[in-house]
């Protein structure tokens, strides 16, 4: 039997939308940045249409989708920082270099925060799209060791890829450019 997707179809064309707007607007801003954290009105747009995309197909589920997205934004971070490798940093071997080894390290779990907050939140998404049934079910628990061992290989694929990918999406759009 074909199960009925209910879609809210209000949100979603509001999402495509608010999507070909932030598109337009990444064409503004890619031309004027220097750095990726410039294009902040891109990444606002791309939130509010992932949001309405979300409210669209998830409907009454939407905070049970938001709260697995936390979720998994939380269990990314622990992962980063206890997997990440720690560099020299961290050890202070001297009494001179104290304070500057302190703000080094203070940035280097910035960027451990941030990198698990990123890949905590692409790879909730991409679980949900795989298991686009699991939040709707009322049994959630019938395969949950498959489920774990998915959600668990989309979170070490996408950190791996953030981790030691380098800037794959910079290498792939220089590519494109020079084959076209």
């Amino acid at each position: 039997m074909h199960q009925k997707i209910n879609v809210n179809k209000t949100f979603l064309i509001a999402g495509v939308v608010i999507l070909a707007l932030s598109l337009r607007i990444f064409l503004f801003e890619y031309n004027e940045a220097s750095f990726v954290s410039d294009m902040k009105f891109t990444f606002l747009t791309l939130t509010i249409a992932m949001l309405t995309f979300m409210y669209s197909f998830m409907g009454k589920y939407f905070f049970k989708g938001l709260i697995l997205l936390f979720c998994s934004c939380i269990f990314s971070i622990t992962c980063w920082f206890i997997f990440f490798p720690k560099s020299d940093l961290t050890e202070k071997s001297s009494k001179f270099f104290e304070i500057t080894l302190a703000i080094l390290s203070f940035f280097e779990n910035f960027t451990i925060l941030y990198m698990g907050t990123v890949t905590g939140i692409i790879a909730g998404l991409f679980f949900m799209l795989i298991n686009y049934k699991f939040i709707k079910i009322k049994n959630r628990y019938q395969l949950f060791f498959t489920r774990l061992i998915s959600y668990l290989l989309i979170l070490g694929t996408v950190s791996i890829l953030f981790a030691k990918g380098g800037d794959w999406i910079f290498e792939m759009s220089e590519y494109f450019k020079s084959k076209f």
